[in-house]
């Protein structure tokens, strides 16, 4: 990812997603940072979607996201290759690798149920994905807990926090205004994020 699409989730200068670790040989020199949330590529994604008519989308991702803690190195160090590496070197190399916690996002624009024969449609709407989430969690035997909270990228008003017992594991709501300008988005569009180990080991895994 980029600084541009960690800004264009207007997350505040001090936002721990804003703790970044920056590839020395990016793929792309526009996107040399790792990603600290699912987020970015699934809206960009959107985006392309809607850009080429398909108004009335809903996308998931899984996968891990980099995060660095506040006193971890910044820097990899450069080991001997004539010899193997000393204990000490091995955990200076520890503490540089970065927390990698694996989640599940989902982001969801226009009709929820399609209009037809039958009536009018209905778009998808921030309760659409709270429900997303709890699905998600329901399937390895947790039932969410939904408190309103603040938290960028979602509108202020329309957020959620989600947890397990007293365990923060997300957030779900509608996108904040100009995360969807900044993204290029239709408005109201919504999304949420989980992070699937805060809600511990599967009891039955079973895919529908």
């Amino acid at each position: 990812v980029s600084d541009k699409d960690l800004d264009g989730l207007q997350l505040p200068g001090d936002d721990a997603r804003r703790r970044t670790l920056r590839l020395a040989n990016p793929m792309s020199e526009q996107e040399p940072l790792l990603r600290t949330t699912l987020l970015p590529g699934l809206l960009k994604a959107l985006a392309l979607n809607v850009g080429r008519g398909f108004g009335d989308v809903a996308l998931y991702e899984t996968g891990v996201v980099f995060r660095p803690g506040p006193g971890g190195q910044q820097r990899v160090p450069r080991l001997a290759v004539d010899r193997g590496p000393a204990p000490e070197e091995l955990e200076r190399l520890r503490e540089a690798l970065p927390d990698q916690p694996y989640r599940v996002a989902v982001v969801l624009s226009g009709d929820r149920e399609p209009s037809g024969w039958w009536g009018p449609g209905r778009p998808a709407v921030w309760a659409d994905a709270v429900e997303a989430a709890r699905t998600v969690a329901r399937e390895v035997g947790v039932e969410l807990t939904v408190k309103a909270d603040r938290h960028a990228p979602w509108h202020p008003g329309r957020c959620a926090a989600l947890y397990a017992g007293d365990t923060l594991v997300g957030h779900a709501g509608e996108l904040h205004p100009r995360v969807t300008k900044a993204y290029g988005i239709p408005a109201r569009s919504c999304a949420m994020e989980l992070e699937l180990r805060r809600l511990g080991e599967p009891e039955t895994v079973r895919a529908p």
